[in-house]
């Protein structure tokens, strides 16, 4: 590993670490033995400079590893009751007292949203409306291109939907594929749009994503909804 390559390795460990401990987000994101393994990889190429680099990653991973064990400790006092003792105990209930803690435990779902073409429309005339203004010391209107992506993809219909999704999906095929190359496949003027319905494809879990905050890499691959956990993730574009 070059001594560049080294030096850039470091920062980006350095600003994950801040990351996490500047805005108070999950420690155990930061996985420390990998962090370790890959500083100990440039020892041999490291001048004064990145020496004290290197000590700086140490302190932060340092930090953050007394972040983990904060965050151990808290876990363990919330009366956090293992999934094998859980089962053992709702084995023992009888069906009434079952029935009763179910029915104090039940918080029936009103309602449950996701993004979809009609939501996306309302969420369009909004944004669009907004370019007739200018907001004192704000942000300006949103770019047009993004807007323009959006006006293509929103009067769809939902078998074009369908069809552009199986397409997609088929381009993705069985391997795995870097995702900002995959959106940006058919240049610029096409990246928003295959930006969103790829994330149609991701919210019914025939896509999955894998990401390396590390090295700043995100990753696609098609499965199935039965395989895929549910859970949210911003790309930005």
């Amino acid at each position: 590993m070059s001594s560049s390559k080294y030096a850039e390795l470091i920062e980006r460990i350095i600003r994950l670490c801040d990351e996490v401990i500047e805005k108070n987000i999950d420690p155990f994101v930061v996985d420390v033995k990998e962090n370790l393994k890959r500083l100990r990889e440039g020892l041999s190429e490291m001048d004064e400079k990145t020496l004290v680099m290197n000590m700086a990653a140490l302190l932060k991973i340092i930090y953050v590893i007394a972040l983990q064990q904060e965050d151990v400790k808290k876990r363990a006092s919330r009366l956090y009751l293992d999934p094998f003792l859980m089962e053992v105990r709702l084995m023992s209930l009888d069906r009434e007292r079952l029935a009763e803690a179910f029915l104090k435990a039940f918080r029936p779902i009103a309602e449950n949203e996701q993004a979809t073409l009609g939501l996306m429309r309302s969420a369009y005339g909004y944004w669009a409306n907004l370019r007739e203004y200018s907001l004192p010391g704000g942000g300006g209107a949103p770019e047009t291109s993004r807007l323009s992506a959006l006006a293509e993809i929103l009067p769809m219909e939902e078998a074009d939907l369908e069809r552009e999704m199986e397409r997609l999906l088929g381009e993705i095929g069985r391997e795995t594929v870097d995702y900002y190359d995959f959106v940006g496949r058919e240049g610029e003027d096409r990246k928003v749009f295959r930006a969103l319905v790829l994330s149609f494809l991701m919210m019914r879990g025939l896509v999955g994503v894998v990401q390396d905050p590390l090295r700043n890499r995100v990753w696609i691959f098609r499965t199935s909804p039965k395989n895929v956990g549910k859970h949210s993730v911003a790309l930005p574009i």
